[in-house]
Order: structure tokens, then C-alpha cells, then sequence
């Protein structure tokens, strides 16, 4: 794919409910392979129809079973009539599960087609570690992560790593294999033992590529995404390649602030005063787990998105004219996420529960991110350079 076809194809990523953070990790790999086109949607986005305005769809991980129930099924039915007419979906881990029939009676997902998985059991195996993210209810059985972190995905052509955080092993057919679980490396970490995870995973497909209609599903386990990998990053290229953009993309928004000067060094201190002070509150926050859904969510990963937020913050500070979606919105959003993590602080050293606090925080976190991508891909897609002018 040329580098003209990269900037005209329209991503969208699905940031809404039940996504967890790893939908950054796309965001930094689409970044650093020049795809310029990117927008994020939630699911009041998707169930008001505003997918045909995309080439292409990513639901990341997350929980299926919160993604299933934000979407619900007036949103469901958008994505299937979305690739049905031409588009292209990439599911990852969540993503994944949410899109595949695995069970005799299913949920009512998106169920694009029949795709049996290994590591779903009525009996599972006995977890050796991590017993808290190991296994997840489903039906009359449980989905179960035999492992986590690096191991080897590859097929006749190549092989690489990539890492593994709860994605399924999945018994596909040949015609539709991409990628398999070729084994595990010194980096993996066994959630059972070692000969029960091979059996579970190697020989299964990691990856695969399923027509539906018009468009197609392209279905993976690992986070090929991880911007810590970059072949399996180039994995991912290569499959984007393939996507022929035809979509022309959404509506140009009229309620962007152009901030620039003094108005502009405001907002941009007043967002990392509170990005400070939040993440001085996060690194005093210790073994915190929270249970949202079927997920469980670690206090490691609000330190992930507040680094992450911080650094997208900084590189917004070379640039002396900013094109900002409800500025204000952003500063009550900064303002929130900081005070809710004061609030957990105290909370849990009382020994009290935060998961409300916890899921607040989630949200709140997820608007301030799309607020600050937003506004350096608007950067991005319209040639706007360090000294505010435009080339």
C-alpha cells in the first residue's frame, strides 16, 4: 500500500464501553506507520449509523460481555450490516471473542461465524498463578488463559513474536488460517502447566481472515498492535495494506476551538496540573483490583494511560496553534479523573470498595485520551507544523 492509500483509509477505533486500554496501543502503532486517518467511535457512535463513514472497524480488548451490552443489539446489527457492505473488522482478544460463535448457545454477539476455541472448557484446568484473571464464565463452561505475554506466532512464511493477554486459541480451517501459536518463549508466563498450554495453544490459529459478504473479519488473538513488537506491528501493515479504501470518511466537525498564545499555554497547563497531581496520587495506589463486567482491572493500567496521556501531552506543547474538540470538556475531564483518584486513595486505604469510583475514573480517562488524540490526528490529517501555520 502506497503512502497516499494509508493516509486516505478511514479507521475507526471503538473506545466505548467495555474497551480497555489497549486500544492506545493502536493508536501509537497506526501513528508511527502513517496512517493519518484515524477517529474513535463509542457505541452511541456505531448505533447511530455513523460506521458507513469508515473503511475499517477495530474493537480491541476489553470485555465482550460490557462491549455486547453498550452496543446492544440495534448496534450489533450496525457492525454486521457494516462488513456485510464492504467493510473490513479487526477484532482483537475482546474483539475477537465478541464476533465468533465458540458454544452450542452462544450469546447474542455478533456471531459472524462458527469458530471453534481451545480454551473453553466446563472443566478447565487447574491455574497455577493468577487465578484471579484466569478464567472467565461463559454458558455452562469457562474461557481460560492457559498463558500470558510474549510467545511465537507463524505460519510457512514467517514467524515472529507478539504478546498474548487472554485472546483466544482458536481451531480453525486451514482456508482461513493467517497465523498459528508456533510456541512459547523465556518471556511466557504460565497460567497453567507448561505441557497443558501447549496443548492448548500451539498448533491453533492466531490469527485468521474471514469473508463475510462483501467485506471480511480478520480475527487475532495476540496484540499484534503492541507497539513493543514491531514485527508483529508489520504484521498488522501488511494486513491494513490489503484494505482498499472506499469510504470518505466523517463529517467535518464545526464546534473545533483553535486555541494558539496565551489561551492556549492556559488550557495546556491547566490539563498537566491535574495530570500531575494525578499521576503523584497513582503511583501511591497499591495491589488495587477492580471487577467491571467479567474484566478485572489493575491499578497498573490507570498508571498506563496517565503516562501514555502525559506523553501525548507533551508532544501537543510543540505546536503553537491546537484544533480542539469542546477544550472545556477536556479541562473538566482532567479536572474529574483527578479528584476520583484522590477519592479512590483515601477509599482503599480504609479498606473500603472503589469499583464505582474505579469505573468513573475508566470513563472519564477514556474522554480526556480521545479529546487529546483527536486533536494531534487533526494536526496530522491537516499539515499543521510546529510553528501553528499550515503548510
Amino acid at each position: 500500500m502506497g503512502r497516499m492509500d494509508s493516509e486516505n483509509l478511514k479507521i475507526a477505533i471503538y473506545i466505548g464501553h467495555g474497551a480497555s486500554y489497549s486500544w492506545i496501543w493502536f493508536v501509537k502503532t497506526f501513528d508511527s506507520l502513517d496512517f493519518n486517518e484515524v477517529y474513535f467511535l463509542d457505541e452511541s457512535d456505531i448505533k447511530n449509523g455513523e460506521l458507513s463513514n469508515y473503511d475499517c472497524l477495530v474493537l480491541p480488548g476489553g470485555d465482550p460481555f460490557l462491549i455486547a451490552d453498550g452496543l446492544l443489539e440495534e448496534g450489533l446489527d450496525k457492525i454486521r450490516q457494516f462488513v456485510k457492505n464492504g467493510g473490513t473488522y479487526i477484532g482483537v482478544c475482546a474483539g475477537t471473542y465478541l464476533s465468533i460463535i465458540f458454544n452450542d448457545d452462544p450469546m447474542p454477539w455478533l456471531n459472524f461465524a462458527e469458530v471453534p476455541i481451545n480454551n473453553f472448557s466446563e472443566r478447565p484446568p487447574e491455574a497455577i498463578r493468577m487465578k484471579y484473571k484466569y478464567i472467565v464464565p461463559y454458558k455452562d463452561g469457562f474461557v481460560f488463559h492457559p498463558v500470558r505475554g510474549s510467545l511465537e506466532v507463524g505460519n510457512k512464511d514467517m514467524s515472529f513474536k507478539a504478546p498474548l493477554y487472554g485472546g483466544p486459541s482458536m481451531m480453525a480451517p486451514a482456508e482461513n488460517r493467517l497465523l498459528d501459536y508456533v510456541d512459547f518463549d523465556d518471556k511466557t508466563l504460565y497460567l497453567v502447566e507448561e505441557d497443558t498450554a501447549k496443548k492448548t495453544m500451539v498448533g491453533n490459529a492466531a490469527g485468521i481472515r474471514v469473508p463475510v459478504g462483501r467485506g471480511c473479519l480478520y480475527l487475532f488473538g495476540p496484540h499484534f498492535e503492541h507497539p513493543s513488537y514491531p514485527r508483529a506491528n508489520m504484521f498488522l501493515y501488511d494486513i491494513m495494506s490489503k484494505i482498499k479504501p472506499f469510504a470518505i470518511g466523517p463529517a467535518k466537525k464545526g464546534d473545533i476551538v483553535l486555541l494558539h498564545g496565551d489561551d492556549l499555554g492556559e488550557w495546556l497547563g491547566i490539563i498537566k496540573r491535574e495530570l500531575s497531581s494525578a499521576r503523584v496520587l497513582s503511583s501511591g495506589l497499591v495491589n488495587l483490583r477492580w471487577k467491571i463486567g467479567e474484566k478485572i482491572w489493575e491499578d497498573e493500567k490507570i498508571i498506563y494511560f496517565l503516562n501514555e496521556t502525559w506523553k501525548t501531552i507533551r508532544t501537543l506543547q510543540r505546536y503553537d496553534l491546537l484544533p480542539i474538540e469542546d477544550p472545556k470538556g477536556l479541562e473538566t475531564n482532567a479536572r474529574l479523573i483527578h479528584s476520583l483518584l484522590a477519592e479512590i486513595r483515601v477509599l482503599s486505604k480504609g479498606g473500603q470498595d472503589t469499583s464505582k469510583e474505579a469505573e468513573m475514573l475508566i470513563e472519564a480517562t477514556k474522554k480526556l485520551s480521545k479529546g487529546l488524540f483527536d486533536t494531534y490526528f487533526n494536526l496530522k490529517r491537516n499539515n499543521w507544523w510546529s510553528n501553528g501555520k499550515i503548510s
